[in-house]
């Protein structure tokens, strides 16, 4: 087949075309628009790969104006494509935006679920550790050291029997700590949807030091549904609106913490949230595969849409350059979530719409994601994301979907947190017969995720197409393990024991590693749920990571 045999007929058009003539089309078809537009993306890395030197020879714009010809003749048999008033674009690819636009000359709105191969890339594998050589040693000096201790302690004895040296009492130091307050969720501002889990996590610098949890819901006064050492939930249904919360922490000391926050309570996040997850847990289920349950925390999804809305950009890094884990963190978040990414353009946008439109754009990223190399689809149908945080942004012209899959795989007795320039944790995981396998740190600098343009079309600023959490730059493990490749980092706290863990480090050493810049640091356990994933078999199927904690250094 020559290429203009293959830019007349070929598969990719071949199955739009059989899909137009099974289907009902209506003028300005949202999903077929997004057909084509997929199609055009296959035909033009078909015809780059198969077609090189007629490519080389003849020149890209003489084969576009043929593909737009053709694809008019085509789409012609069912329908005008003149008539098609609006439609979605997958993609920022300048190429395909001039072909589809050639195709839909009336096509005025835009919009696509994350900007063309924007997506979360799965973070770098750690290397495995290996133990440092062993060193010989003289039993000479071994020796002279026991003999050394052995004087020592008989002088100790007899300095303590004749009365020559004794202990001070020691007086108790008082409790002048209050307790600390790491995080409040819902977080303040957020919009959520009933049932509302309230959640605090907090750490005192002594155990079983709390006495009292005092928690004022609009002005009443509640009872927590669970209350642990370092946590206290209350579980509710809430009246739609704004909802004022207090909670006031004592230690044994009498020692207080407070903090005020408040949240919405939103009919539309309700429904727009149960469409959206309608659409994830249809296609899992289909597939076999353990449906997501709604995150109750609510932490950064809805900080993220309207931060999007807000500054008028539609991007993974935030517009200082941040990624999305950064204000995972920030915001509470304590295990480890992926980014899926929608956005819409379409004045007048209504309440239905937007619905409507919310759930068209995840149906996309997992049936029609070929553009974005199909990473949204990755995420979604992962069998080791267990709950999706769901929130979207809208005003009358505007809207940003943002789905945060998240791996909530751990009971947390210490929530990580850095305190004093130590970062430390303690939990349990919640998969039967795992253990946590390894502490990595990957690197990202914001400065170089900072570059933004405009986009007429989507009239919002992008950025780069994909994200993910940088370099691997450095491991934590105790010696005489050791990662080779990267800086090692010895643990002031190392425990593993079954399922359970607690570690701490010095994570002050971080700016020495790198520069300035966003350490995010994962932990990794064994992947013992025995589902592998439908499309990518090899994605987590060893190790998953269940918690990213990113620290920004100055």
């Amino acid at each position: 087949m020559g290429l203009e045999d293959y830019l007349s007929y070929n598969p990719h058009r071949d199955w739009v075309l059989k899909y137009l003539a099974e289907s009902l089309w209506y003028p300005g078809d949202l999903s077929l628009v997004r057909k084509v537009t997929s199609a055009v993306w296959e035909e033009l890395s078909s015809i780059g790969s198969l077609f090189r030197t007629e490519v080389e020879r003849e020149g890209w714009e003489s084969i576009e104006q043929r593909l737009i010809s053709y694809w008019r003749r085509d789409l012609s048999r069912y329908k005008n494509p003149d008539e098609v008033a609006w439609g979605e674009l997958n993609g920022l690819n300048p190429q395909v935006l001039r072909i589809v636009k050639g195709i839909f000359p009336s096509v005025s709105h835009y919009s696509k679920p994350s900007a063309a191969s924007m997506r979360a890339e799965p973070p770098e594998r750690p290397p495995d550790f290996q133990n440092l050589a062993p060193q010989r040693k003289s039993r000479m000096p071994i020796a002279a050291a026991a003999t050394a201790v052995v004087l020592l302690v008989l002088a100790v004895y007899v300095a303590f029997s004749q009365g020559l040296l004794t202990i001070p009492a020691q007086e108790a130091v008082p409790d002048t700590a209050p307790p600390e307050i790491l995080y409040t969720g819902p977080t303040d501002g957020a919009q959520v949807m009933n049932p509302v889990k309230i959640t605090v996590r907090y750490s005192d610098d002594r155990m079983v030091n709390i006495s009292s949890v005092r928690i004022l819901v609009n002005g009443s006064q509640v009872v927590p549904t669970r209350v642990t050492l370092t946590e206290v939930e209350y579980l509710t249904t809430l009246p739609l609106g704004r909802c004022e919360v207090t909670l006031t922490l004592s230690d044994l000391s009498n020692n207080t913490a407070s903090a005020s926050w408040s949240f919405t309570v939103s009919s539309f996040l309700q429904v727009v949230v149960s469409a959206v997850l309608d659409e994830i847990n249809s296609a899992r289920a289909a597939l076999g595969i353990p449906l997501v349950d709604p995150s109750l925390e609510y932490v950064a999804a809805n900080y993220r849409a309207q931060d999007m809305l807000a500054g008028g950009y539609f991007n993974h890094y935030d517009l200082s350059g941040r990624l999305p884990n950064y204000h995972y963190t920030s915001l509470g978040g304590a295990y480890y979530i992926e980014e899926n990414l929608g956005y819409l353009y379409f004045p007048p946008l209504t309440s239905d719409r937007a619905v409507n439109s919310s759930r068209e754009l995840v149906r996309d990223m997992i049936y029609d994601d070929a553009a974005s190399g199909w990473g949204h689809r990755d995420s979604l149908l992962d069998p080791t994301n267990n709950r999706a945080e769901v929130s979207v942004a809208w005003n009358g012209s505007s809207l940003f979907l943002v789905v945060h899959m998240v791996k909530e795989w751990v009971s947390w007795s210490e929530p990580p947190h850095l305190s004093g320039g130590a970062f430390s944790c303690s939990g349990s995981l919640a998969m039967n017969g795992s253990t946590l396998k390894s502490v990595v740190i990957y690197y990202s600098d914001p400065g170089d995720h900072d570059d933004f343009s405009y986009s007429a079309s989507l009239r919002v600023l992008v950025g780069e197409k994909s994200y993910s959490l940088g370099s691997l730059v450095a491991g934590v493990v105790p010696p005489p393990m050791f990662y080779p490749g990267l800086q090692t980092i010895r643990p002031t706290k190392w425990s593993v024991s079954g399922q359970s863990f607690s570690v701490a480090f010095n994570a002050s050493v971080l700016k020495s590693i790198a520069g300035p810049g966003l350490y995010t640091v994962v932990f990794y356990a064994s992947n013992t749920l025995g589902v592998q994933h439908p499309y990518d078999t090899d994605r987590y199927s060893s190790e998953l990571p269940i918690l990213s904690y990113t620290i920004l250094v100055g």
